[in-house]
């Protein structure tokens, strides 16, 4: 039986890890199913793709703020009942790409002859990290992006040790899956091939130089491609996923409006760090030496999850807790959707855009909303042609909670 284990570790890894994971998230929704608003959209969108609606299609591909691939894992589960409508698919799909992220990270440390009552504790505390968790429980991207830097830093490392060619092959098709989970990695992308180049740059052989570049750039530029291509068939317009980025300035808006946390993704680079002195500690001659680099490499690993339990005892105004950072918009979502349910339970509220799932997500009355991807004033006219139209905008000034509060629906002329 040890034999056997020993044989197919990362089976038997892979299997408890995932078993594990999955049993924190089925009590973490046990009560109430309290996901982030992406999982709400990206079930949503995958919902009316399986439907064959053109909103659906229009939602995977159309935003360069929604890249299509989390969308698309989350397709088998968008038609289960409770899992597809909620939004809970998002973070069974986390738990499988987690259970691989650590199925790749323990494989990589024993790989180095980490002795496992070192090796599991560490990968203990990477995944219970608050944001690792976090991410996993209420449903983000953030959970496929650690799993696709953790395994393209697997692949580099393992390139600039062996100059493999598959190796790198794999590297940049990571790097094109990358940029169609967050688009701000087309940077880390860059940088890879920076490295790159400044690696190859020692061998003689121009062609090798040219020949290796190209095998890095392009599965990453046909993986990014098919984003460009899904919006040329869809939309008719190859380039219609970037039309509001019109300048620079709102480029800036775009990104800090995501929130995107820069500091958890610095987190494969310190693990590059981290094994680059395990390589150091198996290389070096003396038990002294040995054992120095290995403490050095674990304290190294320890502190890239370590200093994540420190940022979520600091938090501040501007800095909320990983677990809470939805509840405010899911709050304020909820908070207009009651009012409309108490004064107006008779209207047909039209929402737009993907802020709009969540409206339809979180209403009893789901028949009550009318989605449309677009704000298009013709349809609108078309549905209600003969009917008092009216609109819900914010009371300034008026709080509720701390927030500010909905008006009363202000009338206008009658739709002919």
């Amino acid at each position: 039986m040890k034999e056997w284990l020993s044989r197919n570790e990362r089976v038997v890894f892979f299997a408890a890890a995932l078993a594990a994971l999955l049993a924190v998230v089925l009590f973490y929704h046990v009560r109430v199913v309290a996901v982030s608003p992406e999982a709400v959209v990206r079930s949503g969108v995958g919902a009316e793709l399986l439907a064959g609606a053109a909103k659906g299609r229009q939602g995977l591909i159309g935003s360069l703020k929604w890249p299509p691939l989390p969308t698309l894992l989350v397709l088998p589960f968008a038609k289960i009942p409770r899992f597809g409508t909620s939004g809970l698919a998002f973070p069974v799909v986390n738990a499988v790409l987690s259970a691989f992220t650590l199925t790749l990270l323990n494989g990589w440390l024993s790989g180095f002859r980490v002795p496992r009552g070192v090796r599991l504790p560490l990968l203990c505390l990477y995944q219970i990290s608050p944001p690792v968790m976090a991410a996993m429980l209420t449903g983000g991207s953030a959970t496929l992006m650690l799993l696709i830097l953790m395994a393209g830093a697997y692949f580099l490392v393992h390139w600039l040790e062996t100059l493999d060619v598959r190796s790198l092959a794999y590297l940049g098709v990571l790097g094109g899956l990358a940029v169609v989970t967050r688009y701000q990695t087309i940077l880390l992308v860059a940088l890879v091939g920076l490295i790159i180049v400044a690696r190859v740059r020692r061998r003689r052989e121009r062609a090798f130089r040219g020949g290796t570049v190209l095998v890095f750039l392009i599965p990453s530029v046909y993986t990014l491609a098919l984003w460009f291509v899904g919006n040329w068939l869809i939309m008719g317009d190859p380039v219609f996923f970037l039309r509001g980025l019109a300048s620079r300035s709102v480029l800036l808006a775009e990104i800090v409006e995501l929130d995107f946390e820069w500091q958890l993704y610095v987190m494969p680079c310190l693990f590059l760090l981290g094994v680059h002195t395990l390589r150091k500690a198996k290389a070096a001659r003396g038990v002294g030496r040995r054992t120095g680099a290995l403490v050095v490499a674990v304290v190294v690993l320890l502190g890239v999850v370590a200093w994540q339990y420190v940022a979520e005892l600091y938090l501040t105004e501007r800095k909320e807790s990983y677990f809470g950072r939805h509840y405010r918009q899911i709050s304020q979502v909820d908070e207009i959707v009651a009012y409309l349910a108490r004064y107006r339970p008779e209207a047909k509220v039209f929402v737009s855009g993907y802020t709009g799932y969540q409206f339809v997500a979180r209403s009893s009355s789901k028949e009550s909303f009318v989605h449309l991807m677009s704000l298009d004033a013709r349809e609108i006219q078309r549905r209600t042609r003969g009917q008092q139209l009216f609109f819900l905008v914010p009371r300034p000034g008026a709080s509720f909670g701390g927030r500010t509060s909905p008006s009363r629906p202000h009338g206008c002329s009658t739709n002919t």
